[in-house]
């Protein structure tokens, strides 16, 4: 009798996302993810009626989330989706942002041959980022993000150590931040196999977010995989993704202190290029076409677009 294939499931929380999504999700189901399910929170650009489209036609699975007072939105959006679908029974759980997309370096690329790298005592496989630059693009458009920022900032950049990871058997932790699941139910060490191959263990005694939140900047590796993080995209996006509000902290009427102008000028800084991801685009760009067939999501998009360009529109340059 042949092993079942592992069951991959994908989580992620987002807000007025809206032009982005489909194609996160079409590059995310062209990497062999069984499950992707979508946490919604305060959209004034159509993102949830967006993904409740997609969730309609079967593509995704949809949670609306009605964000508390001092709730933290991801986290939130986490937990309502782990009540209301059976993400716990998945061989490997990830958690992505919209602006992020895992870029597999093994294999035919599929989510699959990464988790196959791990031996089977692997409790996590952890991945730096790999940030890319505003430039060349000026001002948001309309179309896929992969193919036009392909302007990476240095290896070893300070953006690069923020770790996401895929984690095996769900059930044994309490929670799930948006960078690990934290909270595991026994007090053991977990096995970590990191982007360049190696293998180290936890430790008990500290918190995993403390340990599963960052890397070191000198071992930033991106050889078996990596996640392209596209943080800025273009100033407008990014004037608009300040104002939104972070989604990994509690919502406050304060200004977000995370998201400044040197936050920008921090991260605009492209070194090489890096188009890896393009290895995908074939198969992404035919699995948007598809779910453009389905005339909802098709008009959902176009009113997404048009209603995030008008949000955007006061910081074009």
């Amino acid at each position: 009798m042949t092993a079942s294939p592992a069951r991959h499931v994908l989580i992620s929380s987002m807000k007025n996302e809206g032009p982005f999504v489909l194609e996160w999700v079409a590059h995310h189901l062209v990497l062999g993810f069984d499950q992707i399910i979508v946490a919604s929170n305060d959209c004034s650009d159509g993102t949830d009626r967006l993904l409740a489209g997609l969730a309609d036609a079967g593509f995704i699975a949809h949670v609306p989330n009605a964000v508390k007072p001092g709730e933290i939105p991801q986290h939130a959006g986490y937990a309502k989706i782990r009540k209301h679908h059976d993400i716990d029974s998945a061989d490997w759980l990830m958690m992505l942002d919209a602006d992020e997309f895992l870029n597999v370096h093994l294999g035919a690329g599929q989510v699959s041959d990464l988790t196959e790298r791990a031996e089977p005592e692997v409790d996590v496989i952890a991945l730096n980022g790999m940030f890319f630059a505003a430039e060349p693009e000026v001002n948001w458009r309309k179309g896929p993000i992969c193919p036009r920022f392909q302007m990476r900032l240095p290896l070893k950049h300070e953006a690069n150590i923020a770790l996401k990871t895929l984690t095996r058997a769900p059930a044994r932790f309490r929670e799930i931040h948006n960078h690990s699941l934290v909270g595991l139910r026994e007090k053991l060490p977990l096995a970590v196999l990191w982007g360049d191959g190696t293998q180290t263990q936890t430790d008990p005694d500290l918190p995993l977010w403390k340990q599963l939140r960052n890397g070191r900047v000198n071992a930033v590796s991106h050889r078996l995989a990596q996640y392209n993080h596209y943080g800025l995209k273009t100033w407008d996006s990014f004037m608009q993704r300040r104002l939104r509000g972070r989604g990994a902290v509690a919502q406050t009427t304060d200004a977000n202190a995370r998201h400044t102008d040197d936050y920008w000028q921090s991260r605009n800084q492209p070194e090489a290029r890096d188009d890896s991801i393009l290895r995908y685009g074939a198969a992404v760009r035919a699995q948007m076409e598809l779910m453009l067939q389905t005339e909802k999501i098709a008009r959902r998009q176009r009113r997404a677009e048009k209603l995030y360009a008008a949000m955007v529109a006061p910081y074009r340059r």
